[in-house]
């Protein structure tokens, strides 16, 4: 079952070879950024790749641990949604275990290209990847118990309609894991400040999208974690 629903990949009609170079930061995001028409469009090179999965980046926000703060736990089903070269899906898929499912989900091929080579090689029996749109991935409703975005959403082009389909994904009891850059002038590194999302910026977004609002803490103090929830009454 899993393999026919990465067969069914959505692709994604803007994902052709047009890189653009982004040198507005050195460190700009763990996960792969979405590829769309606006102004915030960034695409990581795959020259690039072990600077995003660098240890540094480890350092600077440790997998395991925002994976943990984010909820997942052993048996769960998590997408991670803007997956890039597999930062997050590679160790979640050691702590949901055997009896559990991660799925790495990108808008660039390049990206899942990646992390299925290094799920072969790695022999990860728990993972499978899925090329997407934006606003469109091909599962199946409440497929999560975590749906995971981190460093992503400050990129895509219709954040209302990139939350609501992660709702759309999430369980009625599950939860939605948002990892973002602080909106704070003295952070200098990361986006440009006008592309980031603040907390009461994504409160606002979140909403719009039909979701709920929860608990908001501080990983480092370079990134929050907020959790949403549907809005089920």
């Amino acid at each position: 079952e899993r393999g026919s629903r990465e067969k069914g990949n959505l692709m994604d009609p803007r994902d052709h070879d047009h890189d653009h170079d982004h040198n507005h930061n050195r460190d700009h995001g763990h996960h792969a950024h979405h590829h769309g028409s606006s102004h915030r469009t960034h695409r990581f090179h795959p020259s690039q790749l072990d600077r995003l999965t660098s240890a540094e980046r480890h350092a600077e926000l440790p997998p395991l641990a925002s994976l943990s703060a984010a909820g997942v736990v052993g048996g769960m089903t998590v997408i991670d949604l803007g997956c890039g070269p597999g930062f997050f899906a590679i160790p979640a898929a050691g702590i949901v275990g055997p009896m559990g499912h991660v799925y790495g989900v990108d808008v660039q091929a390049g990206m899942i290209e990646h992390l299925r080579g290094e799920i072969d090689r790695r022999q990860i029996p728990n993972v499978s990847v899925l090329l997407s749109t934006e606003s469109r991935v091909a599962l199946p409703d409440e497929t999560a118990d975590i749906v995971f975005i981190a460093m992503v959403l400050h990129e895509v082009d219709d954040p209302v309609a990139f939350l609501g389909e992660a709702g759309r994904l999430v369980k009625r009891d599950g939860a939605i894991a948002i990892i973002e850059f602080h909106k704070r002038d003295d952070l200098v590194d990361g986006p440009p400040m006008a592309h980031r999302v603040s907390v009461g910026e994504l409160s606002g977004l979140a909403t719009l999208a039909g979701l709920k609002v929860g608990l908001t803490t501080d990983l480092t103090d370079r990134f929050y974690l907020t959790k949403l929830t549907r809005d089920i009454g």
